[in-house]
């Protein structure tokens, strides 16, 4: 008879559904690229002023 600790079960758990993840995951060609992030207000105006 196997006893299973509570941990190794969910150790157990966790490596399966990660396991699964990996194996779903689409190649890295067909992943959605990132949006491109606006560029940062550069005018003076615009920035934090420094203190006094």
């Amino acid at each position: 008879m196997f006893v299973y600790t509570p941990e190794a079960v969910r150790a157990e758990t966790r490596y399966r559904q990660d396991r699964i993840r990996r194996d779903f995951l689409r190649p890295f060609w067909f992943q959605r690229g990132r949006k491109p992030e606006p560029p940062r207000p550069c005018a003076p105006e615009l920035r934090a002023r420094p203190a006094m």
